[in-house]
């Protein structure tokens, strides 16, 4: 998503025009789930995918039509028979995709896009109610943006029509009928995660990369000036060097996740007891287990078990898949974000190749070492 949140950044500072495609409704086995989206500049390439690359270039094409009347459009596409053998693709994805094309024009629509971005760049869940269709047409594309609090979210601004829909699970994107004559699409959006990498040696370049690939906002946080900079992190949204033996004083959020990786002691165990008083939801030391216990020892000394909520700490940090070279290691640690981002289902290192230590016993040993 932060690569299409880039291009219509670059779109509305250049007042150039483009196009905004979301998956609105699925049947069957598709490549892509209801919200995901892509976006087509006038003067760019698509950017984002809604099929394997199956439809892509079509889409270009309605996509110019909307530009040319500049009225929003909805396509339709069914892979479940021999009917997409018309397009000669022959895709067999055993489903069926209805997509919505609408128009993002900074210059004639400046609030429009503006309530885009505001949804799409927030450090909070949002939900965005889209008109997709209405009796009276002038109505559809029109928006609405909506906090997620909790388990549920409240539409009835967008019409008494919709409180039988008051309560609407979080993570589920949705076209909902409305009335015979209108339909709105109710768009979850996840804000963009962020990654903090405590520690700016040479097995967090490799990291960097991968999960800058994922889409995230990547942060680089060191005490030392000589490794972290824009030499060995180009790919960084932001190189943070602070005191030593001071606690880096960066902004951290519930979206975010964090990485400790300095390998110096004293810095990752100062990391470590601030990133324990945050509200972060994932905490990975990298490292053996009996190391991060070490780290904790005067941690646990002075605070409840908890209230330092240990579970969020990883270590080993990573999913495991054998991993031994330092591109394997990031591949690892990036995987085990997302595996926590997205709550699959993956075995982590922690889990098969640690120690617990949430565990009373071990909570003792800590203390007592």
């Amino acid at each position: 998503m932060l690569t299409i949140i880039n291009e219509m950044e670059r779109c509305a500072r250049e007042k150039k025009r483009g196009i905004l495609a979301t998956v609105i409704r699925v049947e069957g086995s598709t490549y892509q789930k209801e919200g995901a989206k892509c976006f087509i500049a006038e003067d760019g390439e698509l950017i984002g995918l809604l099929s394997g690359g199956c439809v892509e270039n079509d889409i270009i094409e309605h996509g110019k039509e909307v530009l040319q009347t500049e009225k929003p459009k909805k396509i339709y596409y069914d892979f479940r028979d021999e009917g997409d053998q018309i397009w000669g693709l022959g895709v067999g994805c055993n489903g069926a995709i209805e997509i919505f094309l609408e128009l993002y024009d900074p210059k004639s629509h400046p609030e429009k896009c503006q309530l885009m971005k505001e949804a799409f760049t927030t450090s909070k869940s949002k939900i965005i109610a889209t008109v997709i269709e209405a009796g009276d047409e002038s109505k559809i594309s029109e928006k609405w943006i909506f906090s997620v609090e909790k388990e549920c979210i409240s539409f009835e601004q967008v019409g008494e029509e919709t409180n039988q829909l008051s309560r609407l699970k979080k993570r589920k994107s949705k076209l909902v009928t409305v009335d015979v004559n209108t339909k709105v699409f109710f768009d979850y959006v996840d804000p963009v995660p962020s990654l903090f990498i405590f520690g700016a040696g040479p097995d967090a370049v490799p990291l960097v990369k991968i999960v800058k690939n994922l889409g995230w906002k990547v942060k680089v946080i060191d005490h030392r000036p000589g490794f972290v900079n824009e030499k060995n992190f180009p790919l960084a949204d932001e190189l943070i060097c602070y005191q030593k033996s001071e606690s880096p004083d960066v902004p951290i959020n519930e979206n975010a996740y964090a990485v400790v990786m300095s390998h110096h002691f004293i810095q990752d165990q100062i990391v470590l007891e601030s990133l324990l008083k945050s509200a972060i939801p994932y905490i990975g030391v990298l490292g053996p287990v009996t190391r991060t216990k070490q780290l904790l020892q005067p941690i646990v000394n002075r605070y409840s078990i908890d209230e330092l909520k240990l579970d969020r700490i990883y270590s080993p940090i990573g999913i495991d898949i054998g991993a031994k070279h330092p591109e394997e290691i990031a591949l690892s640690i990036a995987s085990e974000l997302v595996n926590v981002h997205r709550e699959g289902n993956s075995l982590h290192l922690k889990h098969t190749k640690g120690e617990s230590i949430l565990a009373d016993d071990q909570i003792k040993s800590v203390i007592a070492y």
